[in-house]
């Protein structure tokens, strides 16, 4: 069985940052506190409630040395 090839240090600073931001949203919607969002280029806050709808699944990141299959 092949070792997958490893992720690049940019694809793992992505990965980092997509779960970091996710956690901070789920805290806002559990806590009930508003949340500071870019909005046509301008600092808005958002109910929790809104915060929770903001859901993403993360990016699917392949390593390049896989994406040539």
């Amino acid at each position: 069985m092949k070792k997958p090839p490893e992720l690049s240090l940019a694809d793992k600073a992505m990965l980092a940052l997509t779960s970091a931001v996710a956690k901070v949203v789920e805290n806002h919607r559990r806590q009930g506190k508003p949340l500071a969002v870019w909005r046509d280029g301008k600092a808005v806050w958002i109910s929790a409630t809104e915060a929770g709808a903001l859901r993403e699944s993360p990016p699917h990141t392949r390593p390049k040395a896989d994406a040539k299959n």
